[in-house]
């Protein structure tokens, strides 16, 4: 008998357990069905969200190659700008270095001509002007030699290493 009232109240509990969970189970699959409704209208909306991101995100990786390509570009302009500024610079330098050699080489002719014949004038008015010199003497001569001979020993006495 009590094997039997046992046997009852435990199929009793479990059938309140069952009941429970059955009421739990309800619980749930109504908030899970309100959460699929949201999650329905949500979708919609994130689908031409997602489709303009990638949108933007195509734009943005061809502006960047635009950019990338400009920049390129510009690099190339200047660099080529530079090597043109620099050959004319140095042509523009060597016609200058030409025409000052030349204007030196005309211009310092006629100085050169009208110098030596200067120099050759002064040296005829000095000789002819100055007073004549007097004959050398043997003694004089001697002394020259002996100065000379002096010079060429001491040179002898420390010669070049």
């Amino acid at each position: 008998m009590v094997a039997v009232v046992l046997i009852t109240i435990a199929v009793v509990a479990q059938a309140g357990v069952l009941i429970g969970m059955y009421m739990t189970s309800r619980r749930l699959t109504s908030k899970a069905e309100t959460l699929m409704d949201d999650g329905r209208r949500m979708m919609a909306p994130m689908e031409t969200v997602t489709s303009n991101l990638k949108t933007v995100s195509d734009d943005l990786a061809q502006a960047g190659k635009i950019a990338r390509e400009q920049a390129v570009h510009a690099q190339q302009i200047v660099t080529e700008t530079h090597d043109n500024i620099r050959g004319q610079l140095f042509e523009v330098r060597e016609r200058i270095v030409d025409t000052v050699d030349e204007a030196r080489d005309v211009i310092m002719r006629p100085i050169r001509q009208y110098s030596a014949i200067a120099s050759g004038v002064a040296e005829g008015l000095r000789t002819f002007f100055s007073p004549r010199r007097k004959p050398e003497t043997a003694e004089t001569k001697g002394m020259e030699i002996v100065e000379t001979e002096i010079i060429i020993k001491q040179d002898r006495d420390f010669p070049a290493a």
